[in-house]
């Protein structure tokens, strides 16, 4: 006899689910269940009738474990845990029918059959009530038991398969309702009328809705414009194919208590018809959509930034050349619908690299945004203030009415730029040079008025700098001149195209030789020997000025040596440094191996620096300028006078000659206020002990009112004229005769 067995209770979690606990049971739940034969556990207080159901059994394959009362067969189930139990009733002490209630307590999967003498009614319900599986009379016939063993351990596989699916489907469940509510993206439900009858977590926190405060709410409501979704749900909804819309919306933040309007998310949704079976078989019909809303945010974000750096500088954040090019054709073609005029002011910064190399690149940086705002503050709002490169600005003005207004705008920048910049502790001038182009005088692209202004700028750089010139079409063959004057100089270089003369520098009273002055010239294979101003602003500018400064230095002891082989050697010989040279990391190495190289004493040489590179980075100078002097060279300042010396740097500074520049020299005569400037500059030199020439000494008078005041060094056309190698051995050798 069978009966139904009893429904087992379901532990419930009781803390918060785990991905991976629920994993875990997700996989032991579906996993193959144990193989082998089936355990039977045979209680009966009967030693011979225990012992041939045993031997029955085992002969039928299966494997017996025997309790000879009811304490002893309850000790075996908790310990074996038996897949089946013959169970007799009627034994001395704990019976048949308290054996089944503590099997109860255990709460085990395990099958029972009752096999006793005791066939009453009663006793028959009564382990049918208490989980029994099937009744045997006894005496039994083997092939009834076995039946029944057989028919009992099926249907306790088939229950525990149904309990190992139902674990399965809760844990799964569990699992789904995890990933659900805790995806990063909204996960939701709508029924066919757009209601909303789910919503995990993250759409409640995301639009501000407490739990289950989304729910039966029309979707549309939470959407800045819901016609999009209208038509996504049509497009969505139709026929019995699965179909997917994505789109970008905007969904409206819950208000919070006081506020007007809503908060604006921008999301990327998509959603996608649901389809069910019609109940009258004619096919699937819509019964829904299943959505999902990404908060795309910082993808916004992150393409506002990617667009902005694509057309903005980043250093000053002012519109960079791609945005400058837009705006200008815009400009361009508004001008010629209107028939206006509009200007393009190119302004470039006399001297940056000076204030680059000097103070260094992160105090570039600091200034070019102080030149940005500041230029940014006096220009109209309609204009366009672009940085283009390095220190190059482009201001676009237009609806231009008059040529003179775009000169006006350009004075105004000119005189803003020269109130000094606090960079930290220095305080630094900079001034600037403006070219000027005009739609449709001098140009009507883009590319030619930025040309053009570009040309008039450099018009003012040759010139003298710090001023507005206007393009006209005779700068087209000086800018053709610029572009080309980089590679003859690298070309120049490669060809051994440079050559030195040297300038001797002599004791005026006496005649007695101080040293010379290493001057450099370039032979070009066109335009003939060039003096050094007409060349080392062009290798200033494009940074070739170093390699040519190295050059100069290694010939310098070249000539050297070769003099003291035909023994004679001058006493001391200056070179003049350009600020690019000296900060440069290597160039003491450098200076310290050719030393080396050619067996030269340090202390006959002299280099040679200017005042704007004191001034611009004084203690950087100092300390370059000390490393110097430790190896024996000596440092002079050349062209004394025309900077800005700080007399307290002066006196740190390890110089030991000033050279007055023959600007003032060239004044020197009666009544001339030169007189009294070079005066100063002499008793300043006594004071601190520094020794002075005098350059560019072309007269008699001017030798003699220097010798007057004190200044005995010289150096000019009056004593020497800059000599060739050959023609400075020469000389050389008369003053050491």
């Amino acid at each position: 006899m069978t009966c139904p067995s009893h429904s087992r209770k379901q532990a419930q979690p009781q803390r918060r689910p785990d991905p991976l606990r629920l994993l875990h049971l997700l996989q032991r739940e579906t996993g193959p269940a144990a193989a082998g034969p089936a355990r039977i556990l045979v209680v009966d207080d009967d030693g011979r009738f225990r012992q041939s159901m045993v031997t029955m059994l085992e002969m039928a394959g299966y494997r017996c474990l025997a309790a000879a009362g009811g304490d002893e067969a309850v000790r075996l189930l908790a310990e074996q845990e038996p897949d089946l139990v013959l169970l007799d009733l009627l034994m001395p002490g704990m019976d048949g029918h308290q054996v089944l209630d503590r099997l109860r307590a255990l709460d085990r999967e395990v099958g029972i059959i009752i096999i006793s003498v005791d066939t009453t009614w009663d006793s028959l319900r009564q382990t049918l009530r208490r989980g029994a599986d099937n009744f045997i009379r006894k005496p039994y016939a083997p092939d009834e038991v076995l039946a029944a063993i057989e028919s009992c351990l099926q249907k306790r596989e088939l229950r525990r398969q149904n309990r190992r699916m139902l674990q399965q489907r809760q844990v799964s469940e569990q699992l789904h309702r995890f990933l659900v509510n805790h995806s990063p993206d909204c996960i939701f439900i709508l029924d066919t009328e757009g209601i909303i009858r789910f919503a995990n977590r993250k759409m409640h926190s995301l639009l501000g809705y407490p739990r289950e405060g989304l729910l039966d709410r029309p979707f549309a409501t939470l959407v800045a414009d819901p016609a999009g979704i209208d038509c996504a749900a049509a497009g969505g909804g139709g026929g019995g194919a699965r179909k997917r819309v994505t789109l970008d919306v905007e969904l409206k933040k819950r208000c919070r208590a006081g506020e007007a309007g809503h908060e604006l998310i921008p999301a990327e949704l998509t959603l996608m018809a649901v389809t069910c079976r019609d109940a009258s078989g004619g096919g699937r019909v819509a019964c829904g959509m299943y959505g999902v809303a990404r908060d795309i945010t910082e993808r916004k974000k992150a393409e506002a930034l990617i667009s902005f750096q694509a057309h903005h500088d980043q250093l000053t954040g002012l519109p960079n050349r791609v945005l400058l090019n837009d705006r200008l054709d815009l400009a361009i073609r508004q001008a010629q619908r209107d028939g206006g005029r509009l200007a393009v002011l190119f302004v470039d910064l006399d001297r940056f690299k000076m204030v680059n190399d000097t103070l260094g690149h992160a105090q570039g940086d600091l200034l070019l945004q102080a030149v940005a705002r500041r230029i940014a503050n006096c220009v109209r709002r309609g204009d366009t203030l672009s940085r283009i490169g390095g220190d190059e600005f482009v201001l676009l003005v237009p609806r231009l009415k008059l040529k003179k207004d775009a000169s006006r705008c350009a004075a105004g920048i000119l005189e803003i730029l020269r109130a000094p910049f606090m960079l930290g502790v220095h305080e630094v001038f900079v001034r600037a040079s403006i070219g000027i182009a005009v739609y449709p005088d001098h140009g009507d692209t883009p590319e030619e008025l930025l040309r053009h202004a570009d040309m008039a700028m450099y018009a003012i750089k040759e010139k003298g700098r710090d001023d507005v010139a206007f393009y006209h079409p005779g700068l087209d063959r000086r800018y053709a001149r610029r572009l080309s004057m980089e590679s003859e100089l690298r070309n120049g270089l490669a060809n051994n195209e440079f050559v030195l003369e040297y300038q001797p520098q002599v004791n005026m009273g006496d005649g007695s030789l101080r040293g010379l002055e290493a001057l450099i010239r370039w032979d070009h294979p066109a335009r003939g020997r060039l003096l050094p101003t007409e060349f080392i602003p062009w290798a200033e500018e494009n940074g070739l000025i170093v390699p040519l400064g190295n050059w100069v230095l290694q010939q310098v002891f070249v000539d050297i040596r070769r003099w003291k082989r035909q023994g004679v050697s001058p006493p001391l010989v200056a070179v003049n440094i350009s600020s690019l040279q000296l900060h440069q990391p290597s160039f003491l190495g450098f200076l310290v191996d050719l030393l080396e190289e050619h067996d030269i004493d340090g202390t006959s040489m002299e280099l040679e620096i200017t005042e704007n590179i004191i001034m611009n980075d004084a203690s950087g100078a100092i300390r370059r300028l000390s490393r110097l002097t430790d190896i024996g060279v000596r440092v002079a300042i050349d062209d004394f006078g025309t900077g800005y010396s700080s007399l307290s740097y002066l006196q740190r500074l390890p110089v030991t000659t000033l050279k007055i520049d023959q600007s003032f020299i060239r004044r020197i005569g009666p009544g001339s206020s030169e007189d009294s400037i070079v005066s100063a500059i002499v008793a300043m030199a006594r004071s601190l002990g520094l020794g002075l020439i005098a350059e560019g000494v072309e007269q008699e008078l001017q030798a003699r009112y220097l010798g007057r005041i004190g200044c005995h060094l010289a150096q000019g056309y009056l004593f020497a004229s800059p000599l060739g190698h050959d023609e400075t051995g020469r000389y050389l050798s008369r003053k050491s005769a």
